[in-house]
């Protein structure tokens, strides 16, 4: 298996020259890990930390990306085999490894987390894969994944078709994903919400 097989992609950056408090912005509301490091050429030059900005804001001076990122940063690319991946978080004790090409752009992100829903059953790990990716989008848990056999289930309110369509375009990304559809939440008696539209593998 190779690092594009797992890796969460698009990837949330930031760039070197942002001051540290906007860059926890991010770090803080979206729960992540770490933010890869980019330069005006738009190539990976460091990460930060959640830890790279506590440090970073403890003086009184607004200090930039650049001053308190880590680096150099390591890095894998997305042919590389998932082994080499899961070898470097555990021996460099990392929650996270950028994913970048051979020219130095990031194109993904490669965490613990990911490799932990490897060992999980497929259905869950469809399901976890899928959450993420609504939850992404919403900003909050409006929408839940319910997966069986690789068939997904999302449960919630919808506003219209178009969200509707979003919600099962967003599962049908999701590897090992054999069809997709839509329904109310459970216990509910929203007639408005009664409606369902669906997806399937021909």
């Amino acid at each position: 298996m190779r690092v594009r097989d797992v890796m969460h992609r698009p990837v949330a950056t930031v760039h070197q020259g942002v001051p540290v408090t906007e860059a926890a912005v991010p770090l803080a509301e979206q729960g992540y890990a770490a933010l890869p490091v980019l330069d005006d050429r738009d190539r990976l030059v460091g990460i930060l930390t959640s830890g790279d900005v506590l440090r970073g804001t403890m003086s009184e001076d607004t200090r930039t990306v650049a001053e308190v990122m880590t680096a150099p940063v390591v890095a894998v690319a997305a042919y590389q085999d998932l082994a080499d991946a899961s070898r470097l978080l555990l021996s460099r004790g990392l929650r996270s490894i950028p994913v970048v090409e051979d020219d130095g752009h990031v194109v993904g992100i490669v965490s613990r987390g990911d490799l932990l829903r490897l060992l999980l059953k497929p259905d869950e790990a469809i399901g976890v894969s899928v959450q993420r990716r609504l939850d992404d989008y919403t900003g909050t848990r409006r929408w839940r994944a319910e997966v069986s056999g690789g068939r997904v289930t999302i449960r919630g309110l919808f506003a219209d078709e178009s969200e509707r369509r979003i919600a099962i375009a967003l599962a049908r990304t999701v590897p090992g994903t054999r069809s997709a559809t839509t329904a109310a939440p459970r216990q509910t008696d929203d007639p408005c919400a009664a409606a369902s539209w669906s997806f399937d593998d021909a």
